[in-house]
């Protein structure tokens, strides 16, 4: 399936300036991405036309929307942050830069819970001698994080939130996926010899975990303990470093693909349905 899964992969939209995050607006009608130079993408998924809709200043890594296609981008800059984007007039506002009244090191993926309640990874140095990671959840409307994880992460990278608001969370340099019960961590299914960094729920519980490296994308069925391999780039021309994914298109059955090692995102069907995201409206 891997070799197949690779053949059929199209380009859905090129020209952007190597992609970390994707993610599709609450119409549906468009997908969502960030540039290495903060540059805010919209992509048209009828035609693949791209758009520069802003620009955060900083390394743009994860997005997440809300049910008025308001934008929340992980902004990596001199000051890190989580910034708001109108999509309308292109404006750019703060929405968290602190947590626990310190500042954020590394604000890296972002995702709503059905309360408005905006949770995201703060992936702390990359060293693999030191675990400072953290899990952080901003109360709707934005303004200081509170750190809901007990003990540091060993770089907490994707996440995603589930309709009925369970935290997952990936760590890339402890390659493990896991779910946060309480302030602690359980260990779904451990991921010896990759770099996860990617996650997406599936409507069957599952997950979808794209690999930094080696460059793949995984299967983990909703009860844990092992993972299938879907794709396995092993040239890397085709799938040059994959980040973040997001479902998208009739049924939620077509996967978008960011590739911070390419300047375009691809699109495949993996036979697989995804879950649709939670886009509360923020006042």
């Amino acid at each position: 399936m891997s070799q197949e899964l690779l053949a059929s992969l199209e380009t859905l939209a090129s020209g952007l300036d190597h992609p970390e995050a994707i993610a599709l607006a609450p119409d549906g009608f468009s997908l969502w991405c960030g540039g290495e130079a903060g540059q805010i993408y919209r992509i048209d998924i009828a035609d693949g036309r791209l758009s520069e809709v802003a620009n955060t200043g900083g390394f743009l890594l994860g997005v997440a929307l809300d049910a008025d296609g308001n934008v929340y981008a992980c902004n990596l800059g001199e000051t890190s942050s989580i910034v708001r984007v109108d999509p309308a007039s292109g404006e750019v506002a703060p929405y968290c830069a602190t947590a626990d009244g310190g500042p954020l090191a590394v604000p890296n993926w972002a995702a709503f819970a059905t309360d408005g309640a905006l949770w995201f990874t703060d992936s702390g140095t990359e060293s693999l001698d030191v675990r400072d990671g953290r899990l952080i959840r901003v109360a709707p409307g934005g303004g200081d994080g509170e750190v809901m994880s007990r003990s540091a992460l060993h770089f907490p990278n994707g996440m995603c939130v589930s309709a009925n608001d369970e935290i997952f969370v990936l760590e890339t340099l402890t390659p493990r996926l896991s779910r946060l019960v309480g302030r602690d961590l359980e260990t779904i299914v451990e991921l010896p010899g990759h770099s996860p960094d990617g996650l997406a729920l599936c409507a069957d519980g599952g997950f979808i975990v794209s690999c930094y490296y080696p460059f793949r994308i995984l299967y983990v069925p909703p009860e844990g303990g092992r993972f299938e391999t879907l794709i396995d780039d092993v040239t890397g021309i085709h799938l040059p470093m994959p980040t973040n994914t997001a479902f998208y298109g009739p049924g939620l059955r077509s996967l978008a693909i960011a590739s911070l090692g390419g300047q375009v995102i691809k699109s495949v069907d993996l036979g697989i349905t995804g879950a649709r995201l939670n886009y509360p409206r923020i006042s």
